[in-house]
Formats: C-alpha cells, structure tokens, sequence
C-alpha cells in the first residue's frame, strides 16, 4: 500500500472519530524515517479520554478501520497512537494505556495544553519515538571543563587519607570522625 492510500484511510477514520469523540482533536502523521511510521495523534482532557475507556474505544477503531487495510507487516507493526492529554495523566492508567498489547503502540503524554499542530507533532514523535530528540540534547549540551575543586575548608579534606581503604578500617574511621568533630568545633 502507498502513502496515498495510507492518508486516504486515516482521513476516514479521522472523520468517524471527530464525530464519535466530539470533545477530542484527531490527527493523524506519516513519516518514513527508513520505515514508514503511521502516528495517530490523539487531544484532550484526561477525563475525555478516560470515560468509559474511550482510549480503548479510538484504539479499536483505528485497528478496524486503518491498521487492517495495512498489508505490510512492518507497516502494521509501525503504528503508534500519542494520546495527548491537556492536564496530567493518572500513572496508573497510563500504564494500562501504554502497557494494552492491542493493534498499536500507544503513548501518553500530559500535559500538552496547545493545540495540535505539525510542530507539536514531531516533537512528540522525536521524543517518545524516534528518539531523535537525543540527537539534539547532546548537541546543545555544553561540555564542562574540569575544574580544580577548591574546599571551603582545606582542613576537611586534610583529614580524608589519600590511598587508604577506608571501608572496614574502624579504627581509621574513628580516628576521621574525631578528626572532624575537632574541626566543626573550630569553626
């Protein structure tokens, strides 16, 4: 199947859901990153999504009407729903969500109070599944020099024995925290 006909699916099933599920918004995303990803992006209230399980209601839909048209099994296997929720999620049921072994990968996400749009999207597809994210967290993180440490209190770490095992020397952490009361109590 090609990605026309791909469009052409989602397009219905993006209908009959908006329909269905009126206090929802209903996307849908294709990209092909080496496979082709199918992304079912789901907005709205926790508690929209949550009533009745309607999540598990729009995960069956997308199977019946879209995911069995796909003939390729990569393709099939490369379906993802994001349920983006305007407020925080329950951890509890967004592990039932994402755990439901049923059609599609499932993801949920909380939080997102903007409107679904194509830049939303693929930030989401970036961080929850082609990681690509990773990519630019890396590039914008700055590598820190090693600095030399400088002690508030040189006495301090005059006490700490350079190449002694510490560990399981009480007699040596004794001598340490005596060392280190006397110290405190200078200051």
């Amino acid at each position: 199947m090609n990605m026309e006909n791909y469009l052409v699916y989602s397009k219905s099933v993006l209908d009959d859901l908006s329909k269905k599920f009126e206090n929802l918004s209903f996307k849908y995303f294709i990209q092909d990153i080496g496979v082709k990803i199918s992304v079912f992006v789901v907005h709205g209230s926790y508690s929209n999504l949550e009533n009745g399980n309607n999540w598990r209601t729009i995960s069956e839909e997308i199977a019946l009407k879209f995911q069995s048209k796909i003939t390729s099994k990569d393709d099939k296997w490369n379906l993802y729903i994001i349920y983006a929720c305007s407020e925080k999620v329950d951890k509890d049921l967004k592990a039932k969500i994402e755990n439901d072994k049923f059609s599609s990968r499932k993801i949920v996400d909380d939080n997102i109070n903007q409107e679904l749009n194509e830049e939303l999207v693929n930030n989401l597809i970036k961080r929850h599944i082609t990681h690509s994210d990773l990519i630019d967290i890396v590039d914008n993180t700055e590598t820190k020099l090693e600095e030399v440490y400088v002690p508030n209190d040189p006495n301090i770490w005059s006490i700490i024995p350079n190449n002694k095992l510490v560990s399981g020397n009480l007699e040596l952490q004794k001598n340490m925290i005596k060392q280190l009361k006397a110290c405190c109590n200078e200051n």
